[in-house]
């Protein structure tokens, strides 16, 4: 099992109920999407599983182990699991592109020969290889996204997490982020997508999680979840087109 949650609760301070009962699994290789309407609790959800938040009750369980959120866990989590946060300023952290690539790497006490042969590696899989030594604060906002994105899979974690990963990006680089995801899965990775796109769910997940005020309401095949209209629509997400392609995701 990838993931577990066991009755998880999670309350901002505000007083705000992010997380309630939450309890899933995730086996190996599955491609999930997490979706809801704005304040339905993906982002808390996703948090929570970076290890970013720590909930009030409940246990999280990460390829069979308790989660426990101390240092160490903390540091054995980031080779686990990688998050692409939907904004990548809060992610790119350093002056120059193959700077940030290398520092979670680098973090780690990886050589810096196999920093180096990884820095390559990724920024070419994301198609960003020109941009190696470009200074971050230069680049457009689907740039940046792609840097995030070449730093969390540089640290190769068996799951992936990605908030809406596809914002921003043109259609060239939609279509690279595409075929990544499915590069991913097709290598063994458990890939999560938070995404507002129900036709890119539709067709590209084995498995929908349907959020609304922290709880969650469907989950299912993607088959299954988008075939009961009703519930889609008593809970903000967009119904689907049948027989087209996310390989013309624009």
């Amino acid at each position: 099992m990838a993931i577990e949650l066991r009755n998880i609760q999670f309350t901002y301070p505000s007083g705000i109920k992010a997380l309630q009962d939450m309890s899933l699994s995730i086996t190996n290789g599955e491609k999930v999407v997490l979706m809801g309407s704005n304040g339905s609790g993906k982002s808390s959800l996703c948090l929570l599983l970076a290890g970013v938040i720590k909930p009030d009750e409940g246990d999280y369980y990460i390829q069979g182990q308790r989660f426990r959120y101390c240092r160490k866990h903390r540091k054995q989590l980031c080779r686990s699991i990688g998050y692409v946060f939907q904004d990548p300023d809060v992610q790119v952290v350093a002056t120059h592109v193959d700077e940030d690539v290398a520092f979670g790497l680098r973090n780690i006490g990886l050589k810096e020969e196999d920093v180096q042969q990884r820095i390559t590696v990724y920024l070419e899989l994301t198609g960003i290889s020109d941009l190696r030594k470009q200074t971050v604060h230069t680049l457009s906002y689907g740039q940046k996204k792609q840097v995030a994105l070449a730093g969390v899979l540089a640290m190769e974690p068996e799951i992936i997490m990605l908030d809406e990963p596809f914002a921003w990006l043109d259609y060239r680089q939609s279509q690279r982020l595409l075929g990544i995801l499915n590069l991913l899965n097709e290598m063994g990775k458990t890939v999560i997508v938070s995404t507002h796109d129900s036709q890119f769910a539709y067709e590209w997940a084995d498995r929908a999680l349907v959020m609304q005020n922290g709880q969650l309401k469907a989950d299912g095949s993607a088959s299954e979840v988008f075939a009961r209209e009703q519930l889609l629509e008593e809970l903000d997400i967009a119904p689907v087109k049948q027989n087209l392609s996310c390989l013309h995701h624009s």
